[in-house]
């Protein structure tokens, strides 16, 4: 039996069942045997799943392109880049290498930060890095932030979907929540009242119908993140890089047993009570929540769009042009790049999965110069799926 699991098991035995977001904030933030903390291999091809930034540095080529407008928006000389989990790092990477090489100006006087708890992540992003430590702080939470005064852009990317969740459960009419214990020393779930009264009050302004057995994720976690980052941005912008839906179709009763899923070595599976510390535990973002929770601290919803038609807006076309043109490049070299680009923002590869979620904060009108339109539409959007507030 690994050792966090027998952790979990001692935890549960003292004190009784426990919320499924106790149970996943063990299993993924144990200081020693957590999945994210224990320094083993998690992205990319020899881990558990792939991101956006492993695919291309395309992908923070044109996240670059962004920043430099919003820099320009924004119209300061110190502009700061926070980014909130980093992951290895490829994002940041490519990210600085693009700025440092499209636009110079704004690399000399950009801050970048990032927020990382786990010391191995820390080494790993350093060692990737080294080119441009000169421009990174690290640091374990946004609140060391707060005598700061950010002006600039807060990124996060597949950040959200791994903060530890609520389960519950609605039984005629009512709202209950599932609780992890044990029989016979194997892991069990049990139906309860709700442990916080935040959890009742989650669905009030929703205007859904459940159905009766229909099984929800909460992500209480996201309303702390979102309100700490507000109180310390003073003027910019917020990006929200994940999987998820808004509030209807995220809760949708097709989902009946929710969104919970585990990933582990690049497979899927339902099952959070196995390879505890070892494998993965995430849901769907509610992007709903995201824009309430902004709109009530002065974040205002700019963006709410796919990940494929964000990349196609900001030129990404024009980046798989510019870096196939080589004559130089084989053509398997040049297939192969294609192929990988084109991933990114193809609606049945991660370009419809993955949703862009843009706020901002003490930015008035001048937000029309920062979101361009492209006319090419890869997909056939509906209300549901899309906000564009220009």
């Amino acid at each position: 039996m690994h050792e966090l699991t027998k952790i979990i098991k001692s935890i549960i035995k003292e004190t009784g069942p426990i919320t499924f977001d106790k149970f996943m904030g063990l299993a993924l933030y144990h200081k020693k045997y957590g999945y994210y903390t224990a320094g083993k291999r998690i992205i990319g091809k020899e881990g558990d799943y792939y991101t956006s930034p492993c695919v291309h540095p395309a992908f923070g080529e044109v996240i670059s392109s962004l920043i430099h407008k919003s820099y320009e928006v924004i119209g300061v000389s110190n502009f700061t880049i926070v980014e909130m989990g980093a992951g290895k790092g490829y994002l940041a990477l490519d990210i600085l290498d693009s700025t440092k090489r499209n636009y110079p100006n704004l690399y000399n006087c950009l801050n970048y930060t990032i927020i990382e708890k786990s010391p191995h992540q820390i080494l790993q992003e350093k060692n990737l890095l080294k080119e441009h430590l000169d421009k990174i702080k690290w640091i374990n939470r946004i609140s060391e932030l707060k005598s700061t005064n950010i002006c600039g852009i807060f990124i996060s990317n597949e950040l959200l979907d791994s903060f530890p969740f609520h389960r519950a459960r609605f039984e005629d009419g009512m709202l209950k929540e599932i609780f992890v214990d044990l029989k016979n020393d194997e892991f069990i779930e049990v139906i309860d009242d709700p442990s916080i009264k935040e959890l009742r009050d989650y669905f009030l302004d929703y205007n859904i119908d459940f159905k009766d057995c229909q099984e929800v994720e909460i992500n209480l976690h996201a309303e702390k993140w979102l309100r700490d980052i507000a109180s310390v941005l003073d003027k910019g912008f917020v990006m929200t890089i994940d999987y998820g839906f808004l509030a209807q179709e995220l809760f949708n009763p097709t989902r009946l047993k929710g969104t919970c899923k585990c990933l582990y070595k690049h497979s899927i599976n339902d099952n959070p009570y196995i390879n505890i510390g070892k494998q993965d535990i995430t849901a769907h973002v509610d992007f709903s929540n995201l824009i309430r929770i902004g709109e009530s601290v002065g974040l205002k919803t700019l963006k709410y769009t796919t990940q494929g038609q964000f990349l196609i807006d900001w030129g990404i076309l024009d980046i798989i042009e510019r870096t196939t043109e080589n004559n130089k490049q084989s053509e398997a070299t040049r297939l192969k790049t294609i192929f990988s680009i084109k991933n990114l923002f193809l609606p049945e590869q991660m370009g419809d999965r993955f949703k862009i979620l843009i706020q901002g904060r003490n930015v008035g009108e001048i937000i029309n110069s920062l979101i361009p339109k492209s006319p090419f539409k890869i997909s056939l959007q509906t209300d549901t799926d899309i906000i564009d507030l220009n």
